[in-house]
């Protein structure tokens, strides 16, 4: 019985030995080194996902989040003149009160301001 224990103890050693070097080779892969983003793009990231719109074919406008600088979230709206202005102007609505809700769970809106930059795109 203890020979079989060692020689389980043995064999689960030369597996973790053996999956060392492969650990090592993928964790210095530049896709896998570690990034920490900072507040402000963690905070354009998690909006971006939320409120992306990209509705040019159907309603004739985009609405994307980014920032402008490290403490502002920008509203990116490009449209058509076609657009449908009414629908248009509730998505940006929508935008800027889940911008708030966001900015207000993270105990950030001390510091994070909002600005839009909203224009016609010509075709």
């Amino acid at each position: 019985m203890k020979r079989m224990i060692a020689v389980c103890l043995i064999a689960a050693t030369a597996l973790v030995v053996d999956s060392i070097p492969a650990q090592q080779s993928i964790s210095q892969h530049p896709g896998l080194a570690p990034y920490t983003p900072t507040r402000i793009e963690w905070l354009a990231t998690v909006l971006q996902a939320d409120l992306r719109t990209e509705a040019i074919a159907d309603d004739g406008y985009l609405l994307q989040i980014t920032y402008s600088d490290p403490e502002t979230i920008l509203i990116y709206v490009r449209y058509l003149p076609t657009v449908k202005r009414e629908v248009m102007n509730v998505t940006i609505d929508g935008a800027r009160r889940v911008i708030a809700i966001t900015v207000r769970s993270y105990g950030w809106d001390s510091w994070v301001k909002v600005k839009e930059d909203i224009q016609m795109q010509r075709r």
